[in-house]
């Protein structure tokens, strides 16, 4: 895709998807980036190739990526405005969900325990929904 074209593709996607704007999706120099970040990047020239690189493979990060990923998601989920929402977690094998605080939820993925494993499942779910809209 051109590099306008990207541009306003990913314009439209923030524009219709406003609560992913926000969502690390890949990372461009070794940081998390969002699509609101891209975006800005890419409308100031700023690290081009970096960032179409990481719009065309964004959900198909190696393992280690993926941990660091979720792990700035609820982060920045912590850093957000209040009322911070609750994260609901079904572990594997689980038939019902438990409620966590996402300061729970963020030591789960640092624990990178079972809990933790099935935060990460979500939250690749979330980022491959967003790779599909975005392309």
């Amino acid at each position: 895709m051109a590099f306008v074209a990207k541009i306003q593709s990913l314009s439209r996607f923030i524009q219709a998807n406003p609560a992913l704007a926000d969502v690390p999706f890949g990372t461009v120099a070794g940081s998390p980036i969002t699509p609101r970040q891209a975006l800005a990047m890419l409308q100031r020239g700023q690290a081009v190739n970096e960032v179409l690189s990481a719009l065309a493979t964004a959900g198909l990060d190696p393992p280690e990526t993926e941990w660091e990923l979720a792990e700035a998601y609820y982060r920045s989920l912590l850093a957000g405005p209040r009322p911070r929402p609750s994260v609901y977690v079904i572990a594997e094998g689980a038939v019902v969900g438990q409620e966590l605080s996402i300061e729970e939820a963020l030591e789960h993925i640092r624990r990178r325990d079972a809990k933790g494993r099935a935060l990460l499942q979500s939250y690749m779910a979330l980022k491959r929904e967003m790779a599909r809209r975005m392309r």
